[in-house]
């Protein structure tokens, strides 16, 4: 027996075929059979051919076991058995990784291949070693059944098909490993794309959740994206404060399948699961068995047998910006049936991160709106108040959520001698800005009215309020909606509808025109000179009066009722002349209406509307009288009140108006310039007015004791129930009103006495001459 290729003491032979090394690539060569089973055939078959053996085989060498490939079906193990690695002498070529040729086997002293002797009936064997990067990794053998002598050329021959077999081998390794780059770089593609996608999904919802009207529709939207980005049946979002569940606000979002639980809405309960997730901060992710195992996953509370069935569970916090929990999206059941893995956690946070800004943020602004919509609500009218000059009815509808509460005012002021004044108005901007400056504005033009400007004087004195109040606090020109002046640019239109005349006298200030509908139903625009808004100075105000027929309707209104994005102005005009039209049955059917029509759905601006239903005061419930100024007068004219008054059926208030009147005819012939003239109005009140061409006005002041003069005024006061002075371009005019009788009680009798007791009129020395009965002296002409 010759050895070839032998040199020294081979190395230990356990610790080479267990070399970790050598072993992967043992597995690598064994992981491509499929693609390498031809080129182990096809070599197994040419060894045979080259070295005329009539056996040859290829072994792929493990730990322990040999691997056959490319067995010629003779005497050989099949392709893909296994036998121990020490079966044959391939593991002595492998450990030694140089070539092995035994001529005669018999001559094997150690009986080293026993059992492949016995099973192959080898008496020669020629092996090579297979070298995958200098690894031995098995042995291209050739087996004879007779004695051979192994020359070197054959050697070098089985050696070069060795290393052929390799080189297709390292050919298949290759493309292999291309296959396996190729599909993880498919894979990573499909990863990439799916990332990508769920990016422009989360940018989709969160431009979504970011522009919902109000948090309501914020939370829905939030809950229903994040059951279409994971993939879900169920998902439910609840938002607390300082985690109190009972005032938490939910959305529920739920699939066909849960189809019976559409309608669920029961709040939580704040004694399950969900509760950790927002005490601690941490999304949770959980099995149905690990559900179900976990001590807190029923915790509905009572209502726990209507609650959706839970099939798995992912849970995420929502957290505000300075880190306060506000409450938690959760999620089960994934349409796939599958559990949530940590790509669903990681979206799901990245959603609840974008939606906790908009969430917090939709949040701020609801209750900035709630102030400011409060605030509006405090200081517009909370009902009409009644008045015998006209008829109203007022709608106002505030601007959805996300524009912000407006400026929007209307008002119906009660004016002396019956008069009343009606007021529409629109501050710019929107929020708590806007609803303070429209309260100082109401207040501004209620104050105005109480010295009865004319319409145009009040616009006037209205617009250098503004620009004193803009300069005072350096606001001037600023932007309202950046917390500049909100009062500047202000409209404003103000009325006096006189029902004596039956005429209005109107002015604005860069306020839409009100609308005049006819009696016979026809409606048009009134011509007004438009003004500048308030705030701009420097041009003036004009005021025009007109005749309103009994029957008529007056309709005043701000712009946020008449323009949207879906129509022009001019077409919301035309609109609403023409719904002004429709017949109603009474002044709140037409509100409604027009309301209906011109808004359906929430304005993004303040809407307000004023209507109003003049009505003219009977002719004999007005008396004129011209007033000599003569002191006999007065005596005329208190018998002129008590006729009057007996013919109003008021005889019981003939001392106390007859007493008035006196006085101030007496202070109007004294004091004042003719022409004189009275004027008594049988309205809820007794109003007695006293016109003069003095522009003087009187003074209330406390007449000292022995004074024989200086109580006039007071007089007055104490008996009315309100007096003032009203100027004119001519003259000025002195009112006060009468408190009729309430329905069946008898008026209270009034002596010099008790006129005496009143507070401030101490020391009445010229009354002696008065009657009681009718404070008329014995000779007075009746």
């Amino acid at each position: 027996m010759a050895e070839l290729g032998k040199a020294g003491d081979p190395p230990n032979p356990a610790a080479v075929l267990r070399e970790p090394a050598r072993l992967a690539a043992v597995d690598a060569v064994r992981a491509v059979d499929a693609l390498a089973a031809d080129t182990f055939a096809r070599s197994v078959d040419l060894a045979e051919r080259l070295l005329d053996t009539r056996m040859a085989l290829i072994s792929l060498a493990g730990a322990d076991q040999q691997y056959f490939r490319g067995d010629n079906g003779r005497a050989v193990p099949w392709h893909g058995e296994q036998e121990r690695v020490d079966w044959c002498f391939c593991s002595e070529v492998v450990v030694s990784g140089r070539p092995l040729a035994i001529e005669d086997v018999r001559h094997d002293s150690a009986h080293r291949a026993d059992r492949a002797i016995a099973a192959t009936g080898m008496r020669a064997y020629l092996g090579v070693p297979l070298l995958l990067e200098e690894l031995p990794v098995g042995v291209l053998y050739v087996i004879d059944t007779r004695p051979r002598l192994w020359d070197p050329d054959q050697q070098h021959a089985l050696e070069q098909l060795g290393a052929s077999v390799m080189s297709e081998i390292r050919l298949r390794l290759d493309a292999a490993e291309h296959g396996r780059l190729y599909a993880r770089a498919a894979a990573a593609a499909v990863v990439e794309h799916r990332r990508s996608q769920q990016l422009q999904d989360l940018a989709r919802a969160s431009l979504r959740i970011n522009a919902a009207p109000s948090l309501d529709f914020a939370l829905q939207t939030a809950t229903e994206e994040a059951r279409a980005l994971v993939g879900t049946h169920q998902s439910v979002t609840s938002m607390t404060t300082n985690l109190r569940w009972a005032q938490a606000i939910n959305a529920v979002s739920l699939s066909d399948k849960y189809g019976e639980y559409r309608f669920f809405d029961e709040p939580p309960a704040g004694e399950g699961i969900y509760v950790l997730v927002c005490k601690d901060n941490r999304p949770m992710r959980m099995t149905q068995d690990e559900l179900e195992a976990h001590p807190a996953w029923r915790g509905f509370g009572s209502y726990a047998p209507v609650h959706p069935p839970m099939r798995g569970w992912l849970a995420v916090p929502l957290i505000a910006t300075d880190g306060r929990n506000l409450g938690l999206i959760q999620l089960s059941d994934k349409t796939d049936g599958g559990d949530f893995t940590a790509d669903d956690e990681a979206v799901l946070v990245q959603l609840a991160q974008l939606a906790s800004a908009s969430i917090e943020k939709a949040a701020a602004l609801e209750n900035q709106y709630e102030i400011a919509r409060t605030l509006q609500s405090s200081l517009l009218p909370q009902q009409l108040p009644e008045q015998s000059a006209v008829s109203a009815a007022s709608r106002y509808l505030p601007a959805a959520a996300r524009a912000g509460v407006g400026g929007d005012w209307f008002d119906v002021i009660g004016l002396s001698s019956a008069r009343v004044a009606l007021v529409v108005g629109d501050v710019v901007g929107h929020g708590i800005h806007a609803a303070a400056a429209m309260g100082r504005l109401r207040t501004a033009v209620r104050t105005l009215a109480d010295v009865d400007p004319t319409p145009e004087e009040l616009l006037t004195r209205l617009d250098d309020l503004v620009n004193r109040q803009s300069a005072e606090s350096g606001d001037d020109g600023a932007d309202p909606a950046h917390g500049g002046s909100a009062d500047v640019g202000t409209t404003c239109l103000y009325a006096v509808y006189d029902p004596v005349t039956g005429r209005c006298a109107l002015a604005r200030a860069g306020h839409p025109a009100p609308i005049v509908v006819a009696p016979d139903g026809s409606a048009d625009f009134l011509d007004l000179p438009p003004g500048p808004p308030l705030g701009v100075g420097g041009v003036p105000f004009e005021a025009v009066e007109v005749e309103v027929p009994e029957g008529s309707l007056l309709a005043f209104y701000t712009d946020g009722l008449i323009e949207s994005r879906q129509r022009d102005l001019e077409a919301g005009l035309e609109e609403l002349r023409q719904a002004l039209t429709e017949p109603c049955d009474s002044l709140e059917a037409l509100c409604d209406h027009v309301v209906k029509t011109l808004l359906p759905e929430p304005p993004a601006d303040d809407a307000a509307l004023l209507l109003v239903r003049p009505h003219s005061l009977d002719e004999t419930r007005v008396a004129t009288w011209d007033i000599a100024a003569e002191p006999a007068e007065v005596a005329r004219i208190r018998a002129r009140t008590a006729r009057l008054l007996a013919a109003w059926g008021l005889e019981e208030m003939g001392f106390v108006t007859e007493l008035v009147v006196s006085e101030l005819v007496t202070n109007a012939i004294r004091y004042g310039q003719p022409p004189i003239q009275m004027r008594l109005i049988h309205d809820r009140t007794i109003i007695c007015e006293v016109s003069d061409a003095s522009s003087t006005a009187p003074h209330l002041h406390q007449a000292r004791i022995f004074d024989e003069g200086g109580r006039g005024l007071m007089l007055v006061a104490q008996l009315t129930q309100r007096w003032g002075t009203r100027h004119a371009r001519d003259g000025k005019t002195i009112w006060c009103e009468l408190a009729l009788p309430a329905e069946g009680e008898p008026v209270q009798g009034l002596s010099v006495a008790g006129l005496a007791g009143l507070d401030g009129l101490e020391g009445l020395d010229g009354l002696e001459g008065l009657s009681v009965d009718g404070l008329l002296p014995p000779d007075a002409e009746q």
